[in-house]
């Protein structure tokens, strides 16, 4: 009698948990609670996420008290954790480091390794490639390696990043050593990468490393631009896609054999456990799996749950677990994603397999546009249609085909014409579907803004006065977006920190002129990332003030990227670059009008046979300040400008702060009230040197330096103008 009233016990259990009122208002109401828990998440990011939060809690109280109190527990929990993890993730300086081996990662010339210790973890570069597994448990010290935050504007923030995943430093080991070795589950992964590495060679092998577990580093500059203009990253990124299909495949593979079903729920949740492991349980995989789990769950549970109930469940089981997943995109695009699909499906079942496709991707895409284009700056306006056809493609040949040969690798000389055919396919519709939109970062505000009127558009969608009048209100929206820089009263001058080199961008009010002084080395893309985060997509002027790779490195990348209307060079300039045919060559006493800034040309009135001596130098007034830009000439040149009875309040210093430059005489003669120093972050000539800060400081020149105070902002309206900095 006991044995079978315990047995019977889960689902007496069960039943009174069905019956009950709080069980019955939760069903087709959790996303209810999901939504607070995302505007509380806002809210901890930005102080105006207040505003929604406090209106729709408001809101819950009043009408729906019960979700109002998960609400409210739920919210208590998440920020408990949150502060948790915001006072204890800070980063740490000692070189001493310990911890369990999760990741090991190759490069050229080191492996990376992530250790694990509580809830902190630790990147260790070591360069000695100590033959190590995951699961072994290492100990040793080294270096302590930087970890810069942004040091341009809408830049990445490294320092946030590797907080966001618990990474507390950075280490460039010295000694390392092994501690004890454990066998870990985590194990599964290095057996799966040593049989591809095994058996395939490098054409499959990066593209099966892309297709199966997300690992698109290795793609060409070619094939990494082609799915990018696609806007087919997310079939690289391992998403809730592959966990569809793969479910889909293992279904149809069992039923064709008429294995019963509980079997075949066991063979999926199995192999989900093991595709976790190998792709690290990233965020959007887990998403998946998760929902995967919970929809068998509710089905055999007869628990009653709706798809957007069990999305949302999801959710916030997850933003639980980790607080920190809300700055991960593929989280983020992952239930948007999800959410879209759930929402849209009903409305499009009747529809053939294309329509279906096309309509959801298309809503995707205008759902998660804000967080695109802040990832981005762009997107490609054809991309609902080539995600029709690469969706397909992947879904229907290259995924099933990548999953074949990994189990049967003597197909890998079929497989390799796949993955040819493949690269061409995207390369040739990357060219020939690529309508480009560049949109400048999207703000808080001004998120919020595109969100709510798509929210209004949604609920008032079946009257018809108030659809068209928010159809109207969307475009309007976006039209401003559009023409942001068209619309500030404000203009800048950003002088930006490039790893190498030096970059001066100048926007007047109402974008009536956009001038860059220089392109840096190149190295990198920072400065095209920056001009697309403020919705550039044409340059007035770009001044390549001399024939020196770190200010005209990157001339071409900014070719590549953007409309120019006119380069302009020294008249004496010999580099390829002056060959084009819109350029304009500069002297002595020329001027360059660009809205109503006007560049007087200084410098130079001949060869001086000297490439740092032939620099343009440029003088402007900007807002209520006449700047002076250098470029990178000497101190017998900067005498020879004394003879212009020189007006200067801003003055870019000479050479990157080199001790060849910047005269006591000469600032003593100009006597500016600002001076920058573009300083670049190599160490190599140890700029700037200390006889330049001596000159200036014994001047009471106020200085600003990129190694310092990162990159410097310039702001003025009419006649106010402030100096502002990213360090």
């Amino acid at each position: 009698m006991n044995l079978r009233m315990f047995r019977a016990f889960p689902k007496i259990f069960l039943n009174r948990l069905k019956n009950s009122s709080p069980y019955r208002k939760l069903i087709n109401n959790l996303f209810l609670i999901a939504f607070f828990i995302v505007l509380l998440l806002l809210a901890t990011n930005n102080i105006l996420g207040l505003l929604p939060l406090t209106i729709y809690g408001y809101y819950l109280f009043r009408n729906e008290r019960l979700l109002f109190r998960f609400s409210a527990l739920l919210a208590l929990l998440f920020l408990i954790h949150f502060f948790f993890l915001e006072v204890t993730i800070k980063p740490e300086t000692d070189p001493a480091f310990s911890g369990v081996v999760i990741g090991i990662e190759k490069k050229e010339n080191y492996q990376k390794l992530t250790l694990k210790k509580g809830h902190r973890r630790y990147l260790i570069h070591d360069y000695e490639f100590l033959d190590l597994s995951l699961g072994d448990v290492v100990e040793g010290w080294g270096r302590v390696l930087p970890a810069d935050p942004a040091r341009i504007e809408g830049g990445f923030d490294y320092r946030a990043f590797l907080k966001h995943r618990k990474v507390v430093k950075c280490v460039r080991s010295e000694e390392l050593q092994i501690s004890s070795r454990k066998y870990s589950w985590r194990r599964l992964k290095t057996l799966f990468y040593n049989h591809l590495e095994k058996n395939f060679e490098k054409n499959n092998l990066i593209f099966l490393k892309a297709m199966l577990v997300g690992d698109d580093g290795a793609f060409s500059e070619e094939l990494k631009l082609a799915v990018q203009k696609n806007g087919i990253l997310h079939l690289f990124a391992v998403s809730g896609l592959h966990i569809m299909i793969f479910v889909g495949i293992i279904n149809k593979f069992l039923h064709f054999f008429k294995i019963k079903e509980n079997i075949i729920i066991l063979a999926t949740s199995t192999f989900l456990c093991f595709y976790l492991v190998i792709t690290g349980f990233a965020p959007s995989v887990l998403r998946a799996a998760l929902m995967y789990y919970c929809g068998v769950l509710n089905k055999k549970l007869k628990l009653g749950f709706s798809s957007l109930d069990i999305a949302s469940f999801c959710f916030l089981i997850l933003i639980l677990i980790n607080p920190y997943y809300m700055y991960d995109h593929g989280f983020v695009l992952s239930f948007f994603a999800a959410y879209t699909i759930i929402l849209f499906s009903p409305m499009l079942s009747s529809r053939d397999h294309f329509v279906q496709l096309l309509s959801i991707s298309l809503a995707i895409n205008i759902i998660t546009l804000p967080v695109i284009i802040n990832l981005n700056n762009e997107i490609n306006l054809l991309s609902p249609l080539t995600n029709v056809i690469f969706i397909d493609l992947v879904e229907i040949v290259m995924l099933p085909a990548s999953l074949l040969v990994v189990v049967l690798p003597f197909l890998g000389e079929v497989y390799e014409y796949l993955v040819i055919a493949f690269e061409k396919a995207a390369v040739y519709l990357g060219e020939k579907l690529y309508l480009p939109l560049r949109i400048a970062n999207f703000s808080f505000l001004s998120a919020g803004m595109y969100y709510s009127l798509l929210l209004a558009l949604c609920v008032f969608q079946q009257k018809k006065t108030y659809r068209r009048l928010l159809i109207i209100l969307n475009l309007g929206f976006l039209f401003l977006c559009l023409n942001k820089n068209r619309l500030q009263a404000a203009g800048e001058v950003h002088f930006l920190d490039l790893y190498n080199g030096e970059a001066i961008f100048i926007q007047a009010p109402f974008n009536q002129c956009t001038a860059l002084i220089d392109a840096g080395s190149g190295s990198n893309d920072d400065l095209v990332s920056f001009l697309k985060s403020k919705g550039i997509r044409r340059l007035d002027y770009l001044f390549l003030t001399h024939d020196h790779h770190d200010h005209n490195g990157g001339a071409c990348d900014v070719y590549a990227n953007f409309s120019v209307k006119k380069t302009v060079v020294s008249a004496y300039d010999v580099s390829g670059i002056g060959k084009s045919g819109n350029v304009l060559r500069v002297r002595a006493g020329d001027r360059v009008a660009c809205g109503k800034i006007n560049f007087m040309i200084l410098h130079p009135d001949r060869d001086y046979g000297d490439e740092n001596d032939n620099s343009i130098v440029i003088l402007a007034r900007i807002g209520n300040k006449n700047f002076l830009f250098l470029g990178d000439v000497g101190r017998k040149i900067e005498e020879k400008l004394l003879n212009y009875d020189l007006q200067v309040n801003v003055i870019k210093i000479a050479h990157h702060g080199s001790r060849t430059s910047t005269s006591p005489s000469f600032i003593r003669s100009l006597r500016p009230q600002h001076a920058i120093i573009q300083t670049g972050r190599g160490e190599r000539f140890g700029f700037p040197h200390t006889e330049t800060i001596a000159t200036l400081e014994g001047n009471g020149v106020i200085i600003y330096r990129t190694d310092l105070h990162y990159s410097i902002k310039y702001r003025f309206r009419k006649n106010e103008s402030i100096f502002e900095t990213m360090g």
